[in-house]
């Protein structure tokens, strides 16, 4: 299968894993068991390999968090004092795309990026109406639906930069043109703060606002062509919930035009705002404290000052939220695992913790499920002294990683099925960023498939926030389809206007 993507017509990057020993630096990736690879696409390509050069190192053509630079001036401009050298052409780029990335996950190929190759991606949907859905405001992408097909844009970036915000703009501009398309009905995030909903507010036409974690769901099941309820689980990092609150690890059952929450990770207290996304260690302080444990300890490589501050702040309720996040957990483990630095890239903490994990590491962490009025409830708390205990222990740090995985896929599983107990659901879709942790993925399939369960995972779209949009057209679709394309409420996941 890697060969045949690899040497196929769309020629993404794949991500493959290394082998030993290696022979590229670890610069490279460092800290990672996988490499994207890719083989050339344009002619031009081919004449830069003579008989003796076997393989280039290349990145994008961007400075980090911002767009790809796709035009001579702009390019030379950006990135003058990064590349010594640029080959130009006489024949203008039109539309900014970034290379596809896919890997393999279950013996099927899974979609991480939509890029060059795949986009405008092309998804049966029906649809009674023209439906523009703008997305998330961080992996951003569009979506149009109409005349039984979707059609999701490539990957656009983080709507927080202004460069990305302006291609979020040009490239709706880009689909209307391109499928003579006059949108009637514009999908948005529920998040009023969120770039894209502030974008939604200014246009004509009717709005469905679509909530984050339901249309990561929704997604997956229109990818699917799933008809019925399902149950979701649906892990990431941040969303805004129907209470108000952050919301990214979460039980849902339902269809593509409602749903009903049916449990959650355990709510915690973070401080910082957008910095404890940035700087890990905070979210480990903020668990830490949580549970009345000094922090010091555990984050040596965090200014102590830096800690005491955090306490203030958490005592004092300054730049403080609830989250039921996934994601958070996973930065707060990482963290204790040694990650205790300003993240680089996205999701950088978990991605280094998942590249600790070994393949063969038996046994899981202890763990609490309450059944609350409120639904389900995992918690933190038996999970993290446990492994405070083995950090005291000197427990190996890929031990402790691969331990942490297999716990949440146990705890995980075991909330599926009570879930089904209640319900009578067996089908269930995962899907959010954390999902791109493929050691947790893949043995989470494994093991819900072994209780018998029907199991779905995103692979036409992203299970990150790239297919957000796609949701958010496939619920738009859905609630107008039951109402006879006439807005009404129809259950937690949806305000009109």
């Amino acid at each position: 299968m890697e060969k045949a993507i690899l040497t196929g017509n769309r020629k993404p990057i794949l991500l493959l894993g290394k082998k030993a020993p290696e022979y590229l630096p670890e610069d490279i990736a460092p800290k990672q068991k996988r490499l994207g690879v890719m083989l050339p696409y344009a002619p031009l390509q081919l004449l830069l390999f003579p008989e003796d050069l076997n393989f280039l190192v290349m990145t994008s053509g961007n400075i980090s968090g911002l767009p790809i630079c796709y035009q001579n001036e702009a390019a030379i401009k950006t990135l003058g004092t990064v590349a010594d050298y640029f080959l130009t052409h006489n024949r203008e780029i039109n539309v900014r795309v970034d290379d596809a990335v896919v890997k393999i996950v279950d013996d099927h190929e899974v979609l991480v990026r939509c890029g060059r190759g795949y986009a405008p991606l092309t998804i049966p949907l029906e649809s009674g109406k023209e439906i523009l859905a703008l997305g998330a405001e961080q992996k951003s992408s569009v979506c149009i639906a109409r005349n039984g097909f979707a059609a999701v844009s490539q990957f656009i970036g983080d709507l927080k930069e202004y460069q990305t915000y302006q291609a979020f703009e040009r490239q709706i501009e880009h689909f209307k043109s391109l499928f003579h398309f006059c949108p009637e009905i514009i999908a948005h995030d529920l998040n009023p703060d969120s770039l894209s909903t502030c974008y939604a507010k200014k246009q004509d036409g009717h709005k469905i606002g679509v909530q984050h974690h339901h249309a990561h769901m929704a997604g997956c099941m229109a990818e699917k062509k799933m008809t019925h309820d399902a149950i979701g689980v649906i892990y990431d990092g941040t969303g805004l919930g129907t209470d108000g609150e952050i919301w990214g690890g979460e039980f849902l059952t339902g269809s593509l035009s409602g749903f009903t929450r049916a449990g959650h990770l355990e709510y915690i207290t973070l401080q910082g705002g957008d910095n404890a996304v940035k700087e890990p260690w905070r979210c480990a302080a903020c668990y830490l404290f949580a549970l009345g444990i000094d922090p010091h300890e555990f984050l040596p490589q965090v200014n102590p000052a830096y800690l005491a501050a955090v306490r203030r702040a958490l005592q004092c309720a300054i730049r403080c939220f609830e989250t039921s996040s996934m994601g958070r957990l996973f930065d707060c483990v990482a963290a204790l695992c040694g990650f205790q630095a300003k993240i680089t890239y996205d999701a950088q903490a978990a991605v280094e913790f998942e590249n600790l994990s070994e393949e063969n590491v038996p046994g899981y962490y202890p763990y609490r499920i309450d059944d609350s009025e409120n639904g389900l409830i995992l918690g933190y708390e038996d999970i993290l002294k446990d492994i405070l205990r083995d950090l005291q222990n000197q427990v190996t740090k890929s031990i402790i990683s691969s331990k942490f995985h297999n716990t949440m896929v146990e705890a995980t599983a075991d909330c599926v099925c009570r879930i089904r107990e209640k319900t009578g659901l067996e089908n269930v879709v995962l899907s959010g960023g954390v999902f791109e942790n493929t050691y947790l993925l893949e043995r989470l399939i494994s093991r819900l498939r072994d209780l018998n369960f029907k199991v779905y995972y995103n692979q036409l779209t992203p299970t990150n926030d790239g297919g957000i949009s796609f949701g958010q057209a496939a619920v738009a679709s859905a609630i107008l389809k039951e109402n006879n394309n006439v807005s009404c409420d129809s259950g937690q996941s949806n305000q009109h206007e």
